[in-house]
């Protein structure tokens, strides 16, 4: 694993970091190739009951890195494809498969196709500071399908037809409003998903 992943288990409890904390943990093709492996190898950890992603820096992940994935002028047009393809695979396929609990904490900047994440987690926190939002449009994109399909499952068509046409970005609170976030906190959201972690690993009540 190169180190733009970071993996640490302890008692039952994976943390996964992305960490491209100049670039604000934007999805490059190297990363999103490290996540994919990442995820892939926690499929299999029966040791592992929780999941927390989390960003390095101050930011959870500023989307897609637009140079490596729309620049074609510097980029094979099938090396392209499948980046692209893997981005799909781990993010829509491969966590929504996972067998343990996903809880996400946010801080700083959650954009575009970072959304998806927040859909197949079972509870995100975010810091009152944190912003949230599909920019795309600000820069001559179209939202893909999956950031505008995996929205549209936590939020109403009304905010994802704000958040998609209008490109501006909502606060935290506005994001638990709509749906997108599970709770704000002033805190270190990281501090609030791991008491979530340990809770599910410690309570004997809850289903493995």
């Amino acid at each position: 694993m190169s180190n733009l992943v970071s993996l640490t288990v302890t008692d039952g409890i994976a943390r996964v970091c992305m960490r491209r904390p100049e670039a604000r943990n934007a999805l490059s093709r190297d990363l999103i190739t490290d996540l994919r492996s990442t995820i892939e190898s926690l499929h299999a950890r029966h040791d592992v009951r929780v999941v927390i992603l989390e960003g390095d820096g101050k930011s959870f992940c500023a989307g897609m890195d637009l140079k490596d994935f729309f620049d074609s002028s510097t980029r094979p047009p099938e090396e392209l494809r499948r980046a692209r393809a893997a981005t799909e695979h781990w993010r829509c396929h491969l966590l929504r498969q996972m067998p343990q609990r996903i809880f996400t904490a946010v801080e700083g900047y959650c954009l575009g196709g970072a959304l998806p994440i927040l859909q197949c987690s079972h509870h995100v926190t975010a810091h009152v500071d944190a912003r949230l939002g599909m920019p795309e449009i600000n820069f001559g994109f179209v939202p893909g399908g999956q950031i505008v399909k995996s929205v549209g499952l936590m939020a109403t068509h009304r905010a994802l037809s704000y958040l998609a046409l209008t490109g501006r970005l909502i606060n935290a609170e506005r994001a638990r409003q709509w749906g997108l976030v599970g709770t704000v906190v002033e805190h270190n959201p990281l501090d609030h998903a791991l008491q979530l972690a340990h809770d599910w690993v410690t309570n004997p009540a809850m289903p493995q």
